[in-house]
């Protein structure tokens, strides 16, 4: 049994496969284990992962499965593991040599559930890296190799983190309990945000870690269809649902789940479609508002203290999340915010 799984899920990345394996192989650290996971791609990617399963036996599981989306990935690797931790990779990203051996060093240092490393950002047509320290450096400042605790004020910084996979160990209980959505994106969202909710202690570190091609054709970054909106709205649903199995929930979560609404619906001019059409993925947005205005008076309170919007859009936010007037406001809004 290996301390650490690395959780590669692949799908239409033929081009890319090879150069992440060969980062993982590059490991200063040695006890982890990779799942090459071919999630149905119609690509060629198989007779790669064969070869580096048979090249390295020890140390490359190949695995292959119908397509299901990122989150049956996630679902079906997380059920077979047998490690105390793991991380996931994306085939398109790679990590430093010495990736695993920062993590884990810092999860024994500290007896942590989860480690966060920053990341450089890397670009499919020039060598240029981008440094990002994976949080917003806006609204707090993350102290390197510094424990955070669960139920302090401090732990609630942690909320700031990008949710993306990039340079996250988790601990194996923190997810086991999770349900992921198939065949929709965004599901990396609801790993981090259930997890971070479970952890009891935090570690995060301000060294790159992780490389994220962040211009790939066909990254959710770079091509927003509009079931990317409907993805959105379903996975943050999900996350509050989950969210409610979980023994103590900020009132800082419920704030930056709004964010996260705020900018699929900020997303809307950028799909293609008619004004119908984008008023229809506007109603299906609609579900998430919903979910929050439960939570209207936590996320006031993130307003307050996060908000950098004028006056006038903190006024439809607050009337958006206030039940009796919620609906009529918010279709009001989208009609104007989405006109041809």
């Amino acid at each position: 049994m290996s301390k650490v799984t690395i959780i590669v899920p692949i799908y239409n990345v033929e081009e890319y496969v090879a150069k992440c394996l060969d980062s993982l192989l590059r490991q200063t650290y040695s006890d982890y284990v990779i799942y090459a996971v071919n999630d149905g791609s119609p690509k060629n990617e198989q007779p790669i992962i064969d070869r580096y399963a048979a090249a390295y036996p020890e140390k490359v599981v190949a695995i292959r499965k119908e397509n299901g989306g990122y989150g049956s990935v996630l679902e079906m690797a997380i059920a077979r593991l047998d490690s105390e931790y793991f991380l996931v990779c994306d085939p398109d990203d790679y990590l430093a040599d010495n990736a695993l051996e920062t993590l884990v060093g810092l999860a024994d240092a500290h007896q942590a559930d989860l480690v966060i490393g920053s990341k450089n950002f890397i670009y499919s047509d020039s060598d240029e890296q981008t440094y990002d320290p994976a949080y917003n450096t806006k609204f707090t400042t993350l102290q390197s190799g510094h424990s955070y605790r669960k139920g302090t004020d401090e732990f609630e910084n942690l909320f700031f983190i990008d949710p993306s996979p990039h340079a996250k160990l988790y601990r194996r209980s923190l997810a086991e309990k999770i349900q992921f959505p198939h065949k929709i994106g965004y599901t990396d969202n609801l790993l981090f945000y259930i997890s971070l909710l479970n952890a009891e202690k935090v570690v995060y570190t301000d060294k790159a870690l992780a490389y994220y091609l962040i211009d790939r054709a066909g990254n959710t970054m770079t091509d927003l269809k509009p079931q990317v909106i409907d993805a959105h709205a379903q996975v943050f649903s999900t996350i509050l649902d989950q969210a409610k199995n979980c023994s103590e929930v900020p009132s800082l979560f419920y704030y930056r789940i709004f964010e996260a609404y705020k900018f699929s619906f900020y997303q809307l001019r950028r799909i293609k479609g008619t004004t119908e059409e984008k008023q229809a993925h506007a109603e299906v947005l609609y579900g998430l508002v919903e979910k929050l205005m439960p939570h209207r008076s936590a996320i006031l309170q993130g307003m307050d203290r996060f908000g950098y919007t004028g006056d006038r859009e903190r006024l439809k936010d607050k009337l958006v999340l206030t039940s009796f007037l919620s609906h009529p406001v918010y279709r009001s809004w989208v009609k104007s915010f989405v006109k041809e």
